[in-house]
């Protein structure tokens, strides 16, 4: 069986299957796990991230009001290849290729149609339910109950060791500039890590505020995890940004994480994300590893 995969969060759901090895082609975000590096890039973005996050948001809204996609397919690859199956998304068109991108590409070809894929997790529980309808549609059913089995026996440990801890409030932001508070599954891992989400409820779509509704609203910690920046970036693009985030944060606890390896990929990679808010939150009980470099406390005043 040849996968493409078009979405960071599918080929990380594939490798954990086992199924590495039938991957054919990813898009140009895909980077983990090792070993797939080599493999055909089948996507490019429209849109240049070398960008401030306020330019890169304003590029998108360029391109989407025109009714364009905000990425490439590249159908003569992709025809080319000539997968079994090819996986994608129609949670944000945004975020990546949607289906409807990849559908236009397939309507050009004469030969047999590939196994359509589609991907739209809202809620914690969807990127579970995801993974078990991606290992049945990839007859890897029982591979796909291990992951998730693996995953449930360390959430309940971890709420176990929670049971001291006291509940905090976290306002976690996904963009910069705009001001955008994160949604979908993330008001769900804070609830699993003990904290109180700020701004949204789980399972609705990321949303901009305001600066005066943080001003408006209290918090005790706030976590950066904008989508698709690491670490670096995400700090250089606070640091260029319009916003006083010194003034409109004071007395706040910040931090910043990589939103682009974890938070922002409903994969098996939750997992971790919901251990390094426990590392952040809960510090005196879950004790974080520096090596890892997975986050960093921030000081604004610097």
């Amino acid at each position: 069986m040849k996968i493409v995969s078009l979405i960071p969060s599918a080929t990380e759901i594939v490798c954990s299957l086992g199924l590495i090895n039938n991957l054919v082609g990813i898009s140009h975000e895909c980077d983990y796990p090792q070993g797939i590096e080599k493999l055909p890039k089948l996507t490019k973005s429209k849109v240049d991230v070398n960008e401030t996050s306020y330019n890169i948001n304003e590029n998108i809204q360029s391109i989407l009001e025109k009714g364009l996609s905000v990425y490439e397919v590249d159908s003569e690859l992709l025809q080319k290849i000539d997968p079994d199956v090819i996986i994608t998304q129609s949670h944000c068109s945004v975020c990546a290729v949607s289906i409807e991108d990849v559908k236009k590409c397939l309507n050009l070809w004469l030969k047999k149609k590939p196994i359509l894929i589609d991907l739209k997790p809202n809620y914690f529980k969807d990127v579970i339910n995801d993974i078990l309808f991606v290992g049945e549609k990839l007859n890897a059913s029982n591979e796909a109950s291990k992951v998730i089995e693996i995953i449930n026996k360390e959430i309940n440990v971890i709420k176990k060791k929670l049971n001291s801890t006291n509940t905090k409030k976290v306002l976690c932001i996904e963009w910069i500039e705009p001001l955008m508070i994160a949604g979908n599954w993330i008001p769900e891992i804070l609830r699993i890590s003990n904290a109180e989400n700020v701004l949204i409820e789980s399972g609705k779509n990321s949303k901009f505020v305001s600066t005066s509704d943080l001003s408006q609203n209290k918090f005790d910690i706030v976590i950066f995890m904008p989508c698709g920046f690491d670490i670096r970036r995400t700090k250089l693009e606070i640091k260029k940004s319009n916003l006083n985030f010194h003034s409109l944060l004071k007395q706040k606890e910040v931090f910043v994480v990589d939103g682009n390896k974890f938070f922002n990929r409903p994969g098996p990679r939750l997992l971790e994300s919901i251990k390094i808010l426990c590392e952040i939150i809960h510090p005196d009980v879950f004790k974080p590893e520096p090596s890892l470099e997975r986050w960093v406390s921030v000081n604004l005043s610097e």
